[in-house]
């Protein structure tokens, strides 16, 4: 499969394969506005064939409660596909949020790399 670039105002979701496994890039702000395009990316990728989901949060520069959702859901997303799902690239504000609300240990960043092997 080829990779995808969504940019609008300052917000960037990018999507690539590596050896089956899809890698989804945020960059910028996690929240309202990055929302339904995050979501669709996520949906797209559980849909399609492959071993594992990578969320890359290495660009985010910051999330709230959507944020947060979108997170949630994309869990409850490799829960019913049955698809391995890792979140990497967690800043220091962005863990700060997690640990807020208790999912500090439900989304660790398991892999420095974002490509795991």
């Amino acid at each position: 499969m080829m990779g995808s670039r969504v940019a609008v105002m300052g917000f960037a979701v990018d999507t690539s394969w590596t050896d089956g496994c899809a890698v989804i890039s945020v960059a910028g702000e996690l929240d309202m506005g990055a929302e339904s395009i995050v979501r669709a990316c996520l949906e797209e990728v559980f849909a399609a064939p492959g071993a594992a989901v990578v969320l890359d949060l290495s660009a985010t520069t910051f999330m709230d409660a959507r944020g947060i959702s979108i997170l949630v859901a994309a869990r409850a997303m490799a829960e019913r596909s049955r698809v391995a799902f890792h979140v990497v690239g967690i800043r220091p504000r962005l863990r700060s949020t997690l640990k807020v609300v208790g999912l500090d240990t439900v989304f660790p960043d398991t892999h420095p790399d974002p490509y795991p092997t």
